[in-house]
């Protein structure tokens, strides 16, 4: 089965895999009152007015639809309803890395808000660059507290599935705090992904090494309100030690079957000479070797589990997650 292999370039030039964090159930395993554990994926909250107005908004739920393990989480869009007032809005779906304390909000600021991601960036909020992050104080309420980091990654990664409606973009945002104000942001809009495959997405930080105290990572399902775009998400993980995800020329090729058990083949699509590294998730060389055309590699004494088949041939170096079972 022909594939691309996402790429992770190695910023640093060293030929080897650098250390990657998983967060706490970055992999969706763990689930308590229907919610993922150490994520949040809802608003809720009081909006002041005359009286508080409680509010509440859920946009994950456990699908069984997983890149690996037995579930990832699915994310719609959702009404933001103020009951009293009748406003709603049709948010797109928001996931969150750690807990919120819920806000309190006054109604003036919610409608200017909605007001400045629905008319001010033309229903769309793909650029934040066009938008003053530090004078919405209200917007941070909205925003988890983050997990715990004490420094900035070269690049944050989540596996993906895209059911993208109407053109619909998914939108990957990383923030990396100190003291509770932001050193450091990253952020892109990924659209033109296969709606029935996963694929991982990345994101890189420009200050990677520096120190820090937390990163919040928010994954939306659009970048307008109104749409009904689906995404799936599982694997989210920090990657360190100089680590960049980048999109460089495709490595057109077989790596199969994935999952592997007993044999994993490797065949670049030109029939071109390569040199190829396995390693396990920690980057521990496992094997390696040359070949031209294509190879087979032994994979029987390789425990159960995630591992990375590194290729590098006519000049370019790929990297391939493989499940051995």
């Amino acid at each position: 089965m022909k594939k691309t292999i996402v790429l992770l370039a190695v910023l640093a030039g060293f030929f080897g895999m650098q250390a990657q964090n998983t967060i706490t159930n970055g992999d969706f395993e763990l689930w308590s009152y229907g919610k993922p554990v150490n994520w949040t994926v809802g608003l809720h909250g009081n909006i002041t007015s005359i009286i508080p107005i409680p509010v509440e908004v859920n946009f994950g739920t456990q699908s069984n639809d997983a890149h690996s393990g037995n579930s990832a989480i699915q994310l719609t869009s959702a009404d933001f309803t103020i009951p009293i007032v009748g406003y709603s809005f049709n948010l797109p779906g928001i996931l969150q890395a750690g807990e919120s304390d819920g806000f309190s909000i006054p109604l003036e600021d919610i409608l200017t808000l909605i007001q400045i991601f629905s008319d001010t960036t033309g229903g769309s909020i793909g650029d934040l660059d066009s938008l003053d992050l530090t004078s919405l104080s209200s917007l941070m309420q909205l925003l988890s507290k983050g997990v715990p980091c004490n420094t900035i990654p070269g690049a944050v990664s989540a596996w993906v599935k895209y059911q993208a409606q109407n053109n619909d973009q998914m939108m990957m945002i990383a923030v990396a705090k100190r003291d509770g104000a932001p050193v450091d942001y990253a952020y892109k809009t990924f659209g033109d992904l296969n709606p029935s495959a996963y694929q991982e997405v990345g994101i890189n930080f420009e200050s990677a090494g520096e120190p820090c105290d937390s990163i919040m990572i928010v994954l939306l399902s659009a970048v307008g309100l109104n749409s009904t775009s689906v995404l799936l998400v599982d694997d989210i993980a920090l990657h360190f030690g100089g680590v960049g995800i980048v999109s460089i020329e495709d490595f057109e090729g077989d790596v199969y079957p994935n999952p592997a058990s007993d044999m994993l083949h490797i065949r670049p699509g030109d029939g071109s000479a390569f040199r190829w590294t396995l390693t396990d998730i920690s980057g521990k060389v496992l094997q390696t070797g040359e070949a031209i055309g294509e190879t087979t590699v032994d994979t029987r004494s390789c425990a159960p589990g995630l591992y990375l088949l590194q290729v590098n041939a006519n000049g370019k170096t790929g990297v391939s997650k493989v499940v051995i079972r």
